[in-house]
């Protein structure tokens, strides 16, 4: 039996010392139900001293090295997790805003209920893919007030308004997440996938069309993913477009004492889940 009630947030990290440290920041300011914070980490030699430095100063927050088997470890790690709920993020993702405190129980032990997504909003209305930005917005959607429910299946495939298992601040029964994580540990010996947070992503959509159709979020979003660099060959993903941040660049001004600073970061404009946000605006000696 589970006695604590609120969410444990896992954040996958690799080489991103500056950004994993704004993620945890953002998330312990922002994001005041996620009781428990467990980053599962890949780094390279190169950035195991700035680790030790961050893990020195987040000692409230449990880390894991990562093994040969990313999914294994995850396994592991949502099993040691003393709450209902689970939410995943990645190390350049922001907790931009306050989450606001609702009765998570209401929303997410309804069956029919896929995730609470931290990321989506009436705020989002956009899709960059390949370079080209287009209109995403919800066929049509329900107000409950500081919430909204729409179906997943009204909404075209790969619209952000029918992406129910992301690993970019979506909130999930604890249960329905071990069950395809363990699921998909069977299957890994056969697919043998990459080991890397977009490669998880990819093989839970397996699962989207036998889990639950309707989606909720608040009203405006909170969580949005900043991509200024890329630290994994899985996926060749578009970053630094806009304000591209060099992870050994950001190493280097880690190690020097600077820290990335929340409240020096602009968010006034936020339309897509994966916006360059400026960060290195935020650079400041601590």
């Amino acid at each position: 039996i589970r006695i604590n009630l609120l969410i444990t947030s896992i954040i996958f990290s690799k080489d991103r010392p500056a950004q994993l440290d704004l993620c945890l920041k953002s998330i312990k300011q922002n994001f005041k139900d996620s009781s428990k914070n467990i980053v599962l980490y890949n780094n390279t030699t190169d950035f195991t001293e700035a680790h030790k430095i961050l893990q020195s100063e987040h000692e409230d927050v449990s880390f894991w090295p990562q093994g040969v088997s990313l999914f294994k470890d995850l396994y592991a790690v949502i099993a040691s997790a003393n709450n209902n709920y689970i939410c995943f993020f990645t190390d350049d993702d922001i907790v931009y805003q306050p989450v606001k405190t609702i009765d998570y129980n209401l929303i997410l032990q309804n069956d029919h209920i896929a995730c609470l997504s931290l990321r989506m909003g009436l705020n989002i209305s956009e899709r960059s893919h390949d370079g080209v930005v287009g209109k995403d917005i919800p066929v049509a959607y329900r107000e409950y007030d500081d919430i909204i429910l729409w179906s997943k299946t009204a909404n075209t495939y790969g619209s952000y308004w029918s992406y129910s298992l992301s690993v970019d601040g979506h909130i999930f029964r604890i249960n329905d997440i071990h069950q395809m994580i363990d699921e998909l540990c069977i299957l890994e010996s056969r697919y043998k996938w990459k080991q890397t947070p977009n490669e998880l992503e990819g093989a839970l959509q397996r699962f989207w069309t036998t889990s639950p159709n309707t989606m909720v979020s608040f009203k405006h979003s909170a969580v949005v993913n900043s991509p200024n660099n890329r630290v994994q060959e899985s996926h060749l993903n578009r970053s630094g477009d806009e304000y591209s941040a060099d992870s050994h660049f950001l190493l280097g001004k880690y190690l020097a004492g600077q820290r990335i600073n929340l409240d020096y970061l602009n968010f006034n404009d936020i339309k897509c889940p994966h916006t360059e946000i400026n960060i290195l605006e935020g650079l400041n000696d601590i």
